[in-house]
């Protein structure tokens, strides 16, 4: 076996072991958590007094001080486990009481598909293609729908069916004609023509309708929550109501169908603080919507080796979280939502733009002027990077993607049902999931990429690249011409460049006597991943390149 591929193989094998045995740990608001495999780590900054309970019963867990009153251990922790944190920091008199949430994690497959209902560019698929169900995104639902087997937890804004017995209605039907335990919340103010043709023996909820309150924005499905089986709890959100311009078109929608039942819990805690019962019988008493509701949910989880965050609104703070997520980004921010009228959002990518960050792309729709941001971002920016989509329907969308293209960053994508907007900031229920995840990441960015072409706009594929120091390499992905440009190396200093492919065979080396504006030839190469090396006077910088 070459050197190289030997010692590309114990690499992978190395890190495999250390993936498989390593303990993921999250930073939460004051503390880090560490999940072992039966308990909790947490590591304060300063001694504390802290308490937890198991969520569901709120009977007290057990806590174990490990040093110095600044870190413990909670034992005896199950997968999925909810758990409510409480403590007091001992340094400050008449401390206020602060709580927070976990979600230890669960033994599901943490399996996440995304789906759409429009065209997806995969020109610039980097591992897996999007997938474009067009009209067939409710026939998805339903699947989903027909596999669930014990309980189904519905929130949705709007909804359509064609009768009782087709649609999805006649699949909500089936599955409580079969003994699954049905609840459904909707959105009081709107027409909902899916809701009297349910079995008038589901329990349904309607939102309020006073004005202090928003809309019932969620679209959200819970299904099997608390089945014995880790592999069965399924959570399915996005942008999408349950209409037919929603899902069939013109409008442009989306979902994302996480398999993990510790967000699945979550979710169930979010859907009873409206439903006002763990029962099958609302309770208008205790329920509570929109600026009512508390921050009872985890934030932070660990589902198939991802973190994926999880806020709701108006409770948890989702337009700071928004903002957050804009100011993690290295090198590309692309949006594609239906409108923004927070102007702090608006400040906070033009800022991010004017600090240096230039490869900043959005596309909004056209239907929803009122009070958009549109004129104040095309000014601050650049009206070629923000653009206005015209064609049919509404662009519905309410995603961003963070770093698609630098793996060496932290790829993510934020998306859910929440508006850019004040409403869904302070009165409407809405969620938003942050998915740390390449992967789910590119999938997003190949439906922007073609809902921002379809409006006009101009991908600049230069600003698709990887970068370590000075040295930039691009685009990424690429057709085959891969450019390497280091404009402050010595010209005299010698480089190395090196490809390999993912068995680790070297499939091309290069010398240069130096990288400015030096470009090899992949277009050879089958479409997939690549790992490049550039040596030079001793020093290696390696990179992944997606060719496609």
């Amino acid at each position: 076996m070459p050197k190289t591929k030997s010692l590309y193989l114990v690499f992978n094998l190395l890190f495999c072991v250390f993936y498989s045995f390593s303990q993921t740990t999250i930073k939460e608001d004051n503390f880090l958590a560490t999940y072992h495999k039966n308990s909790i780590e947490l590591k304060f900054d300063f001694p504390v007094n802290v308490k937890a309970y198991n969520q569901i019963d709120l009977q007290e867990l057990s806590v174990v001080p490990q040093f110095n009153q600044t870190t413990f251990l909670i034992t005896n922790v199950n997968p999925a486990q909810i758990i409510k944190l409480a403590y007091r920091f001992i340094s400050s008199k008449n401390a206020t009481e602060h709580t927070s949430y976990l979600a230890s994690p669960s033994t599901s497959s943490g399996t996440i598909n995304v789906y759409f209902n429009h065209p997806v560019d995969i020109t610039y698929t980097q591992t897996q293609n999007g997938i474009n169900l067009g009209s067939n995104l409710d026939d998805m639902l339903i699947n989903y729908i027909n596999a669930c087997t014990s309980t189904l937890d519905i929130a949705i804004y709007n909804s359509y069916s064609p009768s009782g017995t087709t649609g999805i209605a006649g699949a909500i039907n089936a599955a409580f004609s079969r003994g699954v335990q049905v609840r459904l919340i909707y959105d009081g103010s709107t027409s909902s023509v899916m809701i009297p043709l349910l079995n008038p023996s589901i329990p349904i909820l309607p939102s309020p309708t006073s004005s202090s309150y928003g809309i019932m924005h969620n679209k959200f499905v819970i299904f099997d929550a608390n089945s014995t089986d880790a592999n069965k709890p399924v959570v399915w959100t996005g942008s999408t109501n349950w209409t037919v311009a929603q899902i069939d078109g013109p409008d442009k929608n989306g979902a994302i169908v996480i398999q993990d039942q510790a967000l699945a819990l979550g979710y169930k805690i979010e859907f009873e603080e409206m439903w006002g019962s763990s029962t099958l019988v609302p309770n208008t008493t205790v329920s509570k919507f929109g600026p009512y509701k508390t921050n009872n949910t985890p934030h932070n989880y660990s589902i198939g080796g991802k973190i994926v965050n999880s806020y709701f609104s108006p409770s948890d703070g989702a337009n700071a979280k928004i903002i957050e997520a804009i100011n993690t980004a290295n090198t590309d921010i692309d949006i594609a939502t239906m409108l923004i009228t927070r102007s702090d959002i608006s400040s906070a990518l033009i800022s991010k733009f004017n600090s240096g960050l230039t490869n900043l792309n959005m596309v909004l729709d056209s239907q929803n002027p009122t009070g958009n941001q549109l004129s104040v971002l095309q000014t601050g920016i650049n009206t070629s990077r923000i653009v206005t989509f015209t064609a049919s329907g509404i662009m519905h969308h309410k995603f961003m993607v963070i770093d698609n293209f630098n793996n060496a960053s932290d790829p993510q994508v934020l998306v859910g049902s929440h508006n850019w907007s004040t409403s869904a900031e302070t009165k409407n229920d809405e969620n938003i999931l942050i998915v740390h995840d390449a992967n789910i990441t590119n999938q997003y960015y190949q439906a922007f990429s073609y809902l921002f072409q379809q409006a006009g706009g101009i991908l600049n594929t230069t600003q698709q690249q990887s970068s370590e120091g000075n040295l930039v390499v691009y685009p990424n992905p690429t057709n085959g011409l891969l450019h390497f440009n280091d404009a402050e190396i010595n010209q005299n200093e010698r480089a190395t460049i090196k490809v390999f492919d993912v068995l680790g065979n070297v499939i091309l080396e290069e010398q240069f006597a130096s990288l400015s504006n030096k470009t090899i030839d992949l277009s050879s190469q089958s479409s997939g991943i690549y790992f490049v090396e550039v040596k030079t006077n001793g020093n290696c910088k390696p990179f992944k390149v997606v060719k496609f």
